[in-house]
């Protein structure tokens, strides 16, 4: 037997064998939140016939009963007791009216020493029909490192300078791609509202231009595609007070300009590793825009850039952007939630990676 500790050192995340083992009692409900997948393996007679019949007094079934999502069953059991009638009838049940999908059990010896159907079909099967029959799962394996939100320069303790990003944008790029089984490191700056992530996933608050650069060159030998999201200030105070400055102390404040962090990339990145710029502009026209974004992708060495004018996206719930690539293609869409550009933004990136990378059939 594997125990309870075991599990969570190798998996990295928090094993439930009871519901009330923690202070969150909405955990059932919270996990069909913060998950893809519910895979029932092995699925015995007892757990079958408590889901198809709405049973829910231990963790399992109750998750299983607030389950939205994509499901999956595994059985294993004795053969008498999988052809069991009352047993197939819950299966049956659990197949066409809660939409769950079977993984056959398989025919072979069992612990009992009885021989036929019931025993659990094989890990590496059941890890392939999961995997492969799950478009949740599309971005299974790609790494992605994704910054979002302001950067922050400060003046003296208690003041400093800043944008009105509100990390939006960065934010449903994240979650497009943790719904769909992307691996990711979320590095957010100064946001309106604070995300959750999953446990596999890594997020790092940052507050200065320098401590992002950081960050960001720090991941790069783990990332296939790089979403640059965030919107570092790219001026910073020349010097930074230790005390509170008095206004009578004062007349002006000299800028510097920040480094900038994907010219600074350029020769730690891997060699397969894709870049995502983004470029807000007060462009008063498109094609004023597509000049700004296409110098702006030469000079940062971007393979893809996403651009917009600042009045559609700034603040809002929405956006109107247009996707510029390396060789010259451009692709524009109509006004759209903020999720619905993430979604266009991360397919258009894996897909661009996949050609970056000579990649066919991921």
């Amino acid at each position: 037997m594997v125990g309870v500790k075991a599990l969570e050192t190798m998996s990295g995340n928090k094993v439930i064998t009871d519901l009330w083992q923690e202070d969150d009692i909405l955990r059932h409900i919270h996990i069909n939140e913060e998950t893809d997948v519910l895979l029932i393996a092995p699925a015995d007679v007892n757990i079958i016939g408590k889901i198809a019949n709405g049973i829910c007094d231990d963790a399992i079934s109750t998750i299983a009963c607030a389950y939205t999502k994509k499901k999956y069953f595994a059985p294993a059991m004795n053969p008498h007791m999988w052809s069991n009638k009352a047993n197939q009838k819950n299966v049956k049940y659990l197949i066409e009216e809660l939409n769950y999908e079977l993984i056959p059990p398989e025919s072979g010896n069992m612990a009992c020493n009885d021989e036929g159907v019931g025993r659990l079909a094989d890990l590496d099967t059941i890890i392939k029909i999961v995997t492969s029959n799950n478009e949740s799962l599309k971005y299974n394996n790609i790494r992605f490192t994704i910054t979002s939100g302001a950067t922050i320069e400060w003046i003296d303790p208690i003041r400093y300078i800043t944008n009105n990003s509100s990390g939006k944008m960065g934010a449903s790029i994240y979650e497009e791609i943790s719904s769909n089984g992307g691996i990711s490191t979320y590095i957010e700056g100064s946001v309106n509202d604070n995300l959750t992530i999953k446990n596999n996933d890594k997020k790092i608050k940052i507050n200065t231009t320098k401590e992002l650069q950081d960050n960001v060159l720090n991941e790069l030998d783990n990332t296939d595609i790089l979403i640059m999201a965030a919107a570092p200030l790219d001026f910073r105070p020349a010097q930074v007070f230790d005390k509170k400055v008095k206004k009578h102390n004062i007349n002006s404040i000299e800028l510097i300009e920040n480094d900038d962090i994907l010219a600074s990339s350029k020769n730690k990145k891997k060699n397969g590793t894709l870049i995502v710029s983004f470029a807000a502009e007060t462009a008063e026209n498109d094609e004023e825009l597509k000049n700004y974004a296409v110098d702006k992708m030469k000079r940062k060495d971007a393979d893809m850039i996403v651009a917009n004018k600042i009045k559609d996206a700034i603040g809002k719930d929405t956006n109107k952007i247009t996707i510029f690539f390396k060789d010259g293609r451009f692709k524009s869409f109509p006004l759209l939630s903020k999720k619905e550009c993430a979604k266009e933004i991360v397919s258009e990136a894996v897909s661009e990676w996949k050609k970056k990378n000579n990649i066919t059939g991921f």
